[in-house]
């Protein structure tokens, strides 16, 4: 068991420790944020944005878990081409899925805009959102600095970003700056993401595999890696169908509850989304260490491995929400306000979904690891299913709480249904000694 954590607890502590730092600086770009522009404005903010990952996360392939997983074996090849041929394809999915998300979110605004209920005003902020998607997202460079152990580096990007959103925002609060100077702001932000780990990750990725990386001919690649568009599409298609429910819950329940009921949602959410944000960058330390151990054949490990996540995950989530049980209404009144005090059951709810997600996320990455996309898919699919084909009957008769109580559920499905996939994959496969 302790050669499965060799190296793990300083991965794990670069970033849990930045990403508990960019949820303090999140928070407080999103207090300073909502006292700037108040609700209507806070709102365009977010739509404008949504509007745009929309595409980006619907038309984008993100190659990032098929790279870890397939470079696992391949990065210790004397040959090395096979290895650039793999970095290479990741390279040209960034680009073409960026281009094509960006490109039909412009060419689409005029006809969908009405539906987000964009102006001509908010119609022109998009459209200068849009354009920053044309730079390649950085999926694969993000998989490499996780592949080669470069997760500080990892971190630091990440907090730098927090860093950049915050002092603009400070900025922007104290010269008392209107929608579109954030709308500005956050093209910024956008384009710093996007660059800032190509920039890093270019460098570390000669000197592991030499120059020459977009020179390598493609010729051979799907031969060399079994199964890559198999892994992609099915690892894409599950982190759709997972993500629907944070992605298009808000546009769904504007529909059936008034905008004062959609405010205190959408607070309860941002605080899931921060603690989802603190917690599951472990996922991106613990998968490349579960392909190592399936590599190895070990399943006794992983089980192993994977059940001491589980169980600390658990352990702190316990916690956290006893803290916020009773701190909760204080916090909430001190920092946003005393009118949103009516969203602290709401955000308790959430919580727990959040907790029960990341829970998920390390069952995420073992079904993975252990080939089981089908599987995952499935399970996020129906996750999904049993959120949104509810909301028309339970929303209008209970109110905004129990699209609070179906996201719980959500998270409550999910770990279900991976422990089970998982046990069954483990079960199927034949255990081999480990290496020494």
């Amino acid at each position: 068991m302790t050669q499965t954590f060799d190296g793990l607890w300083a991965g794990l502590w670069a970033i849990l420790s930045s990403n508990v730092i960019v949820a303090v600086l999140t928070f407080a770009t999103l207090a300073l944020t909502s006292r700037a522009l108040a609700p209507a404005g806070l709102g365009l903010l977010v739509l404008i944005e949504a509007y745009g990952r929309l595409f980006d996360q619907i038309l984008r392939l993100e190659p990032t878990q098929a790279l870890i997983r397939l470079a696992t074996d391949q990065k210790n090849n004397p040959d090395g081409a096979p290895f650039r041929r793999l970095i290479k394809f990741g390279i040209l999915l960034d680009v073409a899925g960026s281009v094509l998300a960006a490109t039909a979110a412009i060419l689409l605004l005029p006809f969908v805009g009405g539906w987000f209920g964009f102006d001509d005003t908010g119609s022109g902020l998009v459209l200068l959102f849009c354009l920053t998607l044309l730079v390649p997202a950085p999926m694969t460079a993000r998989a490499l600095l996780r592949l080669f152990d470069r997760f500080s580096l990892y971190a630091r990007i990440n907090v730098a970003t927090a860093l950049l959103r915050l002092a603009g925002t400070v900025l922007l609060y104290w010269l008392g700056a209107e929608i579109q100077h954030f709308v500005i702001l956050l093209c910024a932000v956008s384009l710093f993401e996007r660059l800032a780990p190509s920039v890093v990750c270019w460098p570390i990725l000669q000197r592991a595999s030499g120059r020459g990386v977009m020179a390598t001919p493609l010729r051979g690649l799907l031969g060399e890696n079994t199964g890559l568009w198999r892994f992609i599409w099915a690892a894409n298609l599950s982190v759709l169908a997972r993500g629907s429910t944070r992605q298009f819950d808000v546009p769904i329940l504007s529909g059936f509850v008034g905008l004062t009921e959609i405010g205190l949602y959408v607070l309860a959410k941002r605080f899931a989304m921060l603690l989802i944000r603190v917690g599951s960058p472990v996922q991106l330390v613990v998968y490349p260490r579960m392909c190592e151990l399936v590599s190895r054949g070990d399943s006794a490990r992983i089980a192993q491995f994977v059940t001491a996540m589980m169980v600390c995950f658990a352990s702190l989530s316990v916690v956290g929400l006893a803290v916020f049980y009773l701190i909760g209404t204080p916090l909430v009144a001190t920092v946003f306000g005393a009118e949103f005090t009516a969203a602290v059951p709401l955000i308790l709810v959430q919580l727990v979904g959040a907790c029960l997600l990341l829970m998920g996320t390390i069952l995420n990455s073992a079904l993975q690891a252990v080939r089981r996309e089908g599987q995952l898919l499935t399970i996020s699919v129906i996750a999904a299913l049993l959120f949104f084909l509810p909301i028309p009957i339970l929303v209008p008769a209970y109110g905004i709480i129990a699209a609070c109580y179906l996201f719980a559920g959500v998270g409550a499905i999910v770990v279900l249904g991976c422990a089970l996939s998982f046990r069954s994959a483990l079960r199927a496969s034949p255990q081999r000694p480990a290496r020494e």
